[in-house]
């Protein structure tokens, strides 16, 4: 993994405020080509082939130059087709195979690549930039596109030491308030954009045009073979996938969490190497919260160099830095637990295999199941279903607190969410944002000012989102797992991965979402996904590590990665935190929410505290991103996070 940046004009200069700004990216080395119209910076993570030869920025023979971040896992198979061509190779790196790979075929390489990565490779003679992000979208790619200016970073901080207009686009600030986070071209900076993932781009150097195209998107076409067919098949395309992912040259170690999808990894890797690092977090409230006694059941049973870290509520220190290295605000409590673990897991490893995309494949969420049994109710009468929901009787308090999350009461907010949700039998999209959401439409109007409201362009994402994904041929199932996996999946939690990770330098790779594994889930019968009779969620998951894994975990209740924001809210010092920066003051002052609503959570919060507790999270780290990005503009008067906070 490393850190990638460029323009289309020449300033030695400043390639190398950007590249510092990001530095932490890749420790190991660092470089700059520069030359007319053109300006590239690298910064490097070693981690295939440790020598010089695999230095960034890389020319090839035809004077190709290439920045790369990322892994492409099948490059030694790709050399050996290359080298029957007549290409040679100075380096053992991915980074020179990509490379070859686009001389020999142009845009269709991508079609070769097994990986995470994002890259730009400057081609002299066509006068083009050629750039491209993973199928599934693994790794970040940032760029900046007007007045004849292109710039491009993995990171978005490194765009902003240039002389540009830092607004904040308010479509994507409504997009984070409804999501807590951003999905879609657009980021939280106006002018700043994001490369979709599954997309590559070329920028003609000559007219300053840029063109975006899809080159990979999931169809999902069941296959009518036996569950034993599927479950070897499962089996040895999930072995393939986690032995790929283990070449390195530098140490290596998995995130467990006791859950059956890391645990899964840690079992298949247990089949090619006795020397496995695992790492766990917890938060000291027991059992009820953690998952400590689960990882070690498993790494007990494979017998894993295992660490255990506690993470306590102190926040004041670190929460504004993971917003620093987040980019944009992303509100999901489990980027600091993470931070936290990777600056812990760097003392021992370099590159980490976590579990994340098992529950978008294999239907593992509790809202799954809920918008399934939703789906039923569409066969009761409306009159006698409202009066069923609104009474509430049909919904026990346990189950709702088991969704919602595994501690504390709901609250009436949340019951009244359920309810919008039980009811809304039409219209799809809106089912789901109502479980799922943090402020769901009526909310965000009572929420935004009428300034605010009057700017943003497409207020609700309802038609868009069941025009994409609810109105084709797939089953119902099929199409909430595809959403889930081509907007929560790379813009929430593959993004909360990185920029967790890579603030220590720690490349996380992820065996679940290999593409062609991906695929594959695709092929499934949905009751293989998701199988009430047989065993609920991820059935074929827990069929195929039967043989592997203890009973206890793949028997075990799905526990989401519960962070108890709701407990941390309550302590004096964090509570002193939300109240500076969501004053009343403040608040006017920006002009983007209604204070008297703000005042209304805070006066609300002991009544439903997990329900309240996510929505002022998300305001919360929304002021600390705008103090440091908008405000402070941190990034180009070189000032310390920190310091803005005590």
């Amino acid at each position: 993994m490393c850190g990638i940046a460029g323009y289309n004009f020449e300033d030695k200069k400043l390639i190398k405020r950007m590249i510092d700004l990001i530095a932490h990216r890749g420790p190991d080395d660092k470089g700059v080509f520069s030359e007319e119209g053109v300006t590239f910076g690298h910064l490097r993570l070693s981690i295939l082939d440790l020598s010089k030869k695999g230095k960034q920025p890389m020319q090839n023979k035809n004077n190709l130059t290439i920045v790369y971040n990322g892994e492409v896992f099948n490059f030694k198979e790709i050399r050996e087709s290359l080298e029957k061509k007549g290409y040679r190779f100075k380096s053992n790196t991915d980074t020179e195979v990509i490379l070859n790979a686009y001389d020999a075929y142009g845009k269709d390489c991508l079609k070769l690549f097994n990986g995470q990565f994002a890259f730009v490779i400057y081609d002299p003679k066509k006068k083009i930039f050629f750039g491209a992000r993973d199928r599934i979208g693994i790794k970040p790619f940032y760029y900046y596109n007007k007045d004849e200016k292109f710039i491009f970073c993995s990171e978005m901080k490194g765009i902003l030491v240039h002389e540009i207009a830092k607004k904040v686009n308010k479509d994507s600030l409504n997009r984070f308030i409804a999501n807590r986070y951003i999905s879609g071209p657009n980021t939280i900076m106006k002018d700043v954009k994001r490369l979709l993932a599954g997309h590559y781009f070329i920028y003609d150097l000559k007219s300053n045009e840029m063109n975006i195209e899809k080159y990979w998107d999931l169809s999902y076409n069941i296959q009518n073979k036996s569950e034993q067919y599927f479950v070897d098949t499962f089996r040895k395309g999930f072995e393939e996938s986690v032995k790929r992912r283990m070449i390195s040259d530098v140490p290596l170690g998995v995130y467990l969490s006791g859950g059956i999808d890391s645990s899964a990894i840690v079992g298949t890797m247990s089949k090619f190497t006795k020397d496995i690092k695992t790492f766990s977090v917890g938060f000291g409230y027991g059992e009820e919260v953690d998952e400590l006694k689960y990882a070690k059941e498993v790494s007990e049973k494979f017998n894993t160099d295992h660490k255990e870290f506690i993470v306590q509520s102190d926040l004041m220190k670190n929460l504004p830095k993971v917003i620093w290295h987040g980019d944009e605000p992303l509100a999901d409590p489990a980027s600091l637990p993470v931070y936290l673990l990777s600056e812990n897991a760097k003392k021992h490893v370099t590159v980490v295999l976590t579990g994340d995309g098992g529950d978008e494949l294999f239907a593992g969420y509790e809202q799954n199941k809920f918008l399934m049994l939703r789906n039923k109710l569409k066969y009761i009468p409306k009159p006698i279903r409202q009066l069923g929901v609104k009474g509430v009787e049909i919904v026990p308090e346990k189950i709702l607190n088991h969704f919602f999350a595994y501690s504390s009461n709901i609250g009436k907010e949340g019951r009244k969410r359920f309810c919008n949700y039980a009811t809304n039998i039409d219209n799809k999209a809106k089912a789901y944002f109502e479980i799922m959401g943090i402020f769901n439409d009526k909310e965000r109007k009572e929420l935004f000012t009428h300034n605010m409201l009057s700017d943003v362009k497409l207020f609700s994402h309802m038609n868009r989102i069941n025009k994409t994904y609810y109105n084709d041929k797939n089953n119902y199932l099929n199409q909430i797992l595809k959403y889930e996996i081509k907007e929560p999946l790379p813009e929430n939690l593959l993004m909360k991965t990185d920029k967790a990770t890579m603030p220590y330098a720690i490349e996380a790779r992820v065996p679940f979402l290999d593409h062609k594994f991906v695929e594959f889930s695709s092929t499934l019968p949905t009751h293989l996904k998701l199988n009430k009779i047989k065993g609920g969620d991820k059935y074929i998951l827990k069929k195929a590590m039967q043989p592997i894994l203890p009973s206890s975990i793949i028997k075990r209740r799905k526990q989401r990665f519960y962070v108890p924001i709701d407990l941390w809210l309550q302590k004096e010092d964090i509570r002193g935190m939300v109240d500076n920066l969501l004053d009343e003051k403040t608040i006017k002052n920006q002009g983007y929410f209604n204070y008297s609503i703000i005042e209304k959570i805070k006066r609300n919060y002991g009544d439903s505290k997990l329900f309240y507790a996510r929505q002022m999270w998300s305001l919360l780290n929304f002021q600390i991103w705008n103090k440091v990005f908008i405000e402070e503009d941190i990034a180009n008067k070189k000032g310390k996070i920190s310091n803005l906070f005590i």
